[in-house]
């Protein structure tokens, strides 16, 4: 296998391009050719095992035509009794690795899923794929060069993050801040604390992270900007010392708070996570680049990457074979798991419509026609700006994570989100379920002001003012029954602190170190209200 570190050092720019970034010269009919020869080459391996013997329920189709109409779809619950073990023996092909993600309580603690030797490469493919596009300014632009520096700011393995960080160093020479051997000993702020001391040493190149964490690490630089005369931060060396004093210097004389920017010039940035829209024009102001959204999971690898437009996402065509399902045949298949849904392939999605994402594991992969509970928008059959002639797609949310208020409204977290930044209310976190008053819906929000301060009625009045903006059927909900259901109850300052950090005593997953953000169940609200009562 020839990688991009042996390309680079060959000269070869043209060829890293083809290789990593090809697909997007694809025409649909040549991208649906290639799904079609990697289901084809993956059903013989799931017939020839125990796994896909079950799953496939003793039928053995050998085109893709009597595969969609042939077996059914599936939800982790048909692989738990199987891969929870993680047992390779049923398995179509030994995995070199295994990775998972919360799992569901009283159930399994987690999902675990396997990896082929195959499936790790293309998801470091993948990886290098999104670092050229986001440092690219055109077609065929390659800026990267061996030793580019990156920090460590994603869960190590067994999180998919930490196999994807693996992956790419193995077709890139990069270095990461800590390396991966120091990662697996380090708690997360940890890592986040030794890799942007190393930064500040020697350099940046890049960032790869959850928008999220990139905020709050902006945050963090802000507050050291405006401690005038705290000593700096320790082991720096004579060279980090001068960029940040240089930094600092700089933001001061342009009256402004010390950011990123000031510090390091990175080639590009490389985001995920449902909050990437939402901070991305933060994000671009803190560090001087806008940031490429990327879209993975767990069960299904890498899925989608930006590209260097920053526009809609082009689904890779090797990890899996994909399929859509409207949202009303979803709902139908909820009611009845043994109905089979019809499904649409990516040539036949339209512009506009939501679906809901399917995935069929290709190399010797475990998970057939796999629902993974995430619903999709297609915005554009192409990019313009770019000449890609492929569907492009958002990330919605989490197709259980809707909530629906009276019938006219069906809010998703990221417009919630979104809602609650426009609002310009300074919050630490949020969390936020319907609730029933007598025999209204109430959307109740449970927020934490950052700075401990405002009134439940401030922030009401500014959240809802911006959902009725987003959200025409919110607006109509109010204006034609008047109804207003948004309720706001705020919480002491250090309260979802105080969560965190009693859910990591506890040795939680760290998805389930924070409540969720839609729908937190009974218990959940308790404990935050009784951690909100704290003294302190």
């Amino acid at each position: 296998m020839t990688t991009a570190t042996e390309l680079l050092r060959q000269g070869k720019r043209e060829q890293i391009w083809q290789k990593y970034c090809g697909f997007l010269d694809l025409e649909i009919e040549a991208y649906m050719a290639i799904q079609r020869r990697l289901l084809e080459e993956q059903l013989p391996r799931l017939a020839s095992c125990s796994l896909g013997k079950r799953l496939m329920q003793g039928r053995e189709p050998r085109t893709l035509e009597e595969f969609r109409a042939r077996v059914p779809f599936t939800t982790y619950r048909d692989y738990a009794p199987l891969l929870v073990s993680r047992d390779d023996e049923p398995l179509p092909e030994k995995p070199v690795a295994w990775v998972h993600t919360s799992g569901r309580s009283g159930e399994y603690d987690y999902k675990w899923v396997p990896y082929t030797r195959r499936m790790f490469e293309i998801i470091g493919e993948s990886t290098v794929a999104a670092f050229i596009m986001a440092s690219a300014k055109r077609r065929g632009d390659v800026v990267l060069r061996p030793r580019m520096k990156f920090p460590y700011a994603v869960a190590p393995e067994p999180y998919i993050s930490g196999l994807l960080v693996a992956s790419l160093l193995e077709q890139i020479d990069f270095v990461s801040f800590p390396s991966i051997a120091e990662s697996a000993a380090m708690d997360f702020q940890e890592r986040i604390q030794s890799a942007f001391m190393s930064a500040l040493n020697e350099g940046l190149d890049f960032f790869f992270g959850v928008s999220s964490i990139l905020m709050r690490i902006s945050s963090s630089f802000v507050d050291m900007g405006a401690r005038r005369g705290s000593a700096p931060p320790m082991h720096l060396t004579a060279r980090g010392l001068l960029r940040l004093s240089g930094a600092i210097l700089k933001s001061r004389l342009q009256g402004r708070p010390l950011l990123p920017r000031d510090i390091w010039k990175v080639k590009g940035a490389l985001c995920g996570g449902m909050d990437t829209s939402i901070f991305k024009a933060k994000v671009a102001d803190s560090w001087g680049v806008e940031p490429l959204e990327g879209y993975a999971s767990t069960e299904l690898g890498i899925v989608a990457a930006q590209t260097w437009a920053r526009e809609g996402l082009t689904f890779f065509p090797e990890p899996n074979f994909w399929e859509f399902i409207t949202e009303k045949d979803y709902r139908s298949l909820m009611e009845d798991p043994s109905y089979i849904p019809p499904s649409l392939l990516l040539n036949e999605v339209q512009s506009g419509s939501e679906y809901v994402l399917v995935g069929t594991s290709c190399h010797g992969g475990a998970l057939v026609r796999y629902i993974v509970g995430d619903l999709i928008k297609i915005v554009s059959l192409g990019e313009p700006a770019t000449g890609v002639r492929l569907p492009q797609m958002v990330f919605v949310s989490r197709i259980d994570d809707l909530i629906d208020v009276g019938g006219f409204t069906r809010l998703t977290e990221k417009t919630i989100w979104q809602a609650i930044e426009d609002s310009g209310v300074p919050y630490e976190e949020w969390t936020i379920r319907k609730e029933a008053r007598g025999d209204q819906p109430v959307l109740h929000l449970y927020v934490e002001m950052r700075d401990g301060e405002g009134t439940p009625e401030d922030v009401r009045e500014a959240v809802r003012t911006a959902l009725k903006t987003l959200d025409p059927p919110y607006r109509d909900l109010e204006e034609m029954t008047g109804i207003q259901p948004l309720a706001v109850s705020l919480l002491s300052k250090g309260t979802f602190r105080r969560y965190f950090e009693e859910r990591q005593a506890a040795g939680a997953d760290p998805a389930h170190m924070k409540p969720p953000h839609i729908n937190p169940s009974e218990k959940v609200i308790d404990k935050l209200l009784g951690m909100s009562a704290w003294k302190l």
